[in-house]
């Protein structure tokens, strides 16, 4: 995983005072009037904004704050794969709290009162229905009203000032109009005696519902980034540092440099990458992988950032640290692709910049045509112009598509599945074929031993001990998953002598005397040489494999890699070696034709092997012997016959192909330029991520079009209900408060996706 190579000209803010889409715009308009800005990104879910430019530093930094201040919000310099400021969330809630505990208890009696007129008219002392009473009571409601408005809803009137002030418009100037209009239209009912105007419960049940749902959609917007706060939370700050002498120390991981040496204990965090000088211990490595089940790890063994030891003690020395490790690349990635908007955000974006002026427009509208069709009738024409003004939703248009995408991403890096930016996450939702590289993808990427054929009459474990035996300290990945094969096998191995070897072609040496093998084959120190390789290998050596060449050619054809045997003159016997699928493949494959996706094999090896794999794991599409430039030609054509193509790899030759399909997906831990270029990155080496990537993906862009739809389709249908029919005020903002936490509700659901 890799993050932007230029993150020198990157600065990052987090924001506070944003409600809506046009409070993104406005930002995001005070932002790109700086000097040197080339492009602002600015999430309402995140609170964050990404500004590229042309050089970064202090005065640059200094520059974006104070425009950001200056267009009436409050802007902080954030650090790269940092949280928010600590306890933002909580005083958010805690200030939400407060306001609505005040509009609750200031405004109780003035809506207790208007359901009283409303509900049980006749149930009034006859003196309230007279001047003086009249005045009295909406005397008390005026004087509670006014409370509600400045203590709870002084934060939103401060907004609409600024806004009005820079000539913007949010949701802050909507409902702050509404809520004026319906305090100016009580005071003139009181001192002009209309009960018609008296609507001072629909000033305060506004700022009420306004402040429920803030609350409500703070705790739900928290509930959104709690994945990524979870993975910060997850990473030590502090470890214990073995110092030369013996002993050692509590330091801050800040101070813990490349080199050093770590003990981690029993169910502590792994503070920083490194890998395992001393001890074993079972680590949990879910935060990376998504993978529930601890692995084991041990001396040269490399253990992550962030993954926690489970039982048993390590000494690590530390191999990267700070935003080099894994964890911190990770939040980094999911950070960024946070930051980014998909295509479907440019309308939303479009939209709300033009919304706020428009429902002005219509409120006026309202007013004068009520007024004119309703013969003067001044108090159903406020009404109707005050639902008019706090019906409408900016803020769930501003939601919509934001809080899907960090909702979405945050789940996915959960789950191993890492998205570069969110035009990919909603690109790999449309995914129908998925073009696949075989070895290190579908395979374990690591030869083993499949079959030991003897061609004389020692037994295959015979044949198979000579092999690893004079293979034993060759690193060739053949010859190692021979001598792993036999140690599977418990056969003692003996030691070689006068090891000649040539890579390439194989290893040969002397061996002392095996007892247990038959005493007129097995050679002994001072006759015969044991020859493993090659046929070209052994014929160097005076041995000739063709009289073998059938039961070479039917390993072959098994798609097994062949290493002969012999000694003295003649072949011994044949180890067939192959690369085995990895154990979640065939569920892997199965699992994308269950999600409608076509699966294509395209690889580099022989047509025998992959046509073995592919036949193993119910694949009936694959091509073998592919040139990378092959792969890049098969991904236009896939492309051009108008499929939706990922590519799936994670080697140096599929970087093309990873770069020209509509997705790439990288897996494992593949080659720097496979991860630079794919646009989706699998953390574990798990085939089983790539269909849980696409699941994700279009979960993720199921939501992104519901709530896109929604935040559309609520306005659409409200406004006329608003302007034509008597929808109380309270009501109108109940349900535009209603709308904006539904669309954050409804990303949340994502959460539960595994």
């Amino acid at each position: 995983m890799t993050t932007p190579d230029t993150p020198d000209r990157q600065v990052e803010l987090h924001i506070r005072g944003m409600h809506c889409g046009g409070c993104v715009a406005a930002v995001e308009r005070a932002l790109g009037r700086v000097a040197g800005v080339q492009s602002v990104s600015v999430n309402l879910a995140t609170e964050r904004a990404t500004i590229r430019s042309d050089e970064a530093g202090p005065g640059l930094r200094d520059a974006l704050v104070s425009a950001v201040r200056e267009a009436g919000y409050d802007a902080q310099p954030a650090e790269p794969a940092t949280p928010p400021p600590s306890g933002d969330d909580a005083d958010v809630l805690r200030r939400q709290g407060r306001r609505l505990a005040l509009a609750a208890i200031l405004g109780a009696p003035v809506v207790a009162w208007h359901l009283l007129t409303m509900l049980a008219p006749g149930a009034l002392p006859h003196v309230l229905h007279a001047s003086a009473g009249f005045l009295a009571i909406g005397a008390v409601q005026a004087v509670l009203t006014f409370a509600v408005v400045a203590l709870a809803g002084g934060n939103m009137l401060r907004g609409a000032a600024v806004a009005l002030l820079r000539g913007q418009a949010n949701m802050d100037l909507l409902v702050s109009l509404g809520t004026l209009t319906a305090l100016a239209a009580g005071v003139a009912g009181l001192v002009t005696q209309r009960h018609a105007l008296l609507v001072f419960d629909a000033a305060a049940m506004i700022v009420l519902f306004v402040a429920v749902g803030k609350f409500l959609e703070a705790r739900a917007r928290r509930q959104a980034t709690a994945s990524l706060r979870r993975l910060f939370e997850r990473i030590p700050r502090r470890a214990t540092r073995l110092e030369p002498g013996g002993g050692g120390s509590d330091v801050p991981v800040e101070a813990i440099r490349v080199g050093d040496v770590l003990r981690v204990p029993p169910d502590a965090p792994v503070p920083v990458d490194g890998e395992v000088v001393a001890g074993h211990a079972t680590v949990d490595e879910s935060m990376l992988t998504g993978e529930s089940m601890p692995v084991e790890r041990g001396p040269g063994q490399a253990v992550s950032g962030g993954t926690r030891v489970r039982a048993g003690t390590i000494d690590i020395r530390a191999t990267a640290t700070g935003t080099d490790s894994a964890a911190m690349r990770i939040a980094r990635m999911v950070e960024l692709a946070q930051s980014t908007k998909p295509p479907w955000q440019r309308f939303a974006d479009r939209a709300a910049a033009v919304f706020v002026p428009a429902v002005l427009l219509i409120a006026a509208a309202t007013l004068v045509g009520w007024l004119w069709l309703g013969r003067g009738e001044l108090g159903w024409a406020i009404e109707r112009t005050i639902a008019v003004l706090v019906v409408a939703c900016p803020c769930a248009l501003g939601l919509a598509i934001p809080t899907a995408v960090v909702v979405g991403t945050s789940r996915a890096a959960e789950l191993g599945v890492l998205v570069r930016d969110a035009a990919a996450l909603e690109a790999a939702g449309a995914v129908d074929e998925v073009l696949i590289d075989k070895t290190g993808t579908l395979t374990l990427g690591q030869p083993a031993l499949e079959r030991v054929v003897s061609l004389c009459e020692l037994s295959n474990d015979d044949v198979l001990r000579l092999a690893a035996s004079v293979d034993q300290y060759s690193e060739h990945p053949l010859a190692r998953a021979i001598v792993a094969g036999a140690r599977q096998r418990g056969l003692s191995l003996l030691e070689p002598a006068d090891l000649e070897t040539s890579p390439g072609g194989g290893v040969a040496a002397t061996l002392p005397a095996a007892p247990q093998a038959g005493a007129s084959v097995v050679p002994t120190v001072t006759t015969e040489r044991v020859v493993v390789g090659t046929a070209a290998w052994l014929a160097q050596h005076g041995i000739e494999v063709g009289k073998s060449a059938e039961q070479v050619d039917a390993l072959a054809a098994e798609g097994l890699s062949v290493v002969c045997v012999g000694a003295g003159s003649r072949v011994l016997g044949l180890v067939g070696l192959a690369d085995p699928p990895h154990p979640e493949a065939r569920d892997a494959v199965a699992r994308l034709h269950e999600l409608g996706v076509r699966v294509r094999v395209l690889s580099g090896d022989r047509h025998a092997a992959v046509s073995r794999l592919a036949s193993g794991l119910g694949i009936d599409a694959f091509e073998a012997q592919v040139t990378p430039e092959q792969k890049l030609k098969r991904v236009h054509e896939r492309m051009a016959a108008g499929r939706r193509v990922a590519m799936v790899g994670d080697g140096i030759n599929d970087a093309p192909a990873l770069a020209a399909a509509h997705v790439g997906i990288a897996i494992g831990a593949g080659a720097d330029v496979a991860r630079e270029t794919a646009t989706i990155c699998l953390v574990g080496h798990s085939p089983a991520l790539i269909p849980r990537a696409i699941r994700l993906s279009r979960a993720s862009a199921r939501v992104m079009r519901q709530n896109l739809l929604w935040a559309v389709g609520y306005n659409l249908v409200m406004m006329p209900i608003a302007i034509f029919t008597p929808l109380p005020p309270a009501l109108a903002t109940a349900a535009m408060m209603g709308s904006s936490l539904s669309v954050v509700l409804n990303a949340l659901r994502l959460r539960r996706l595994a």
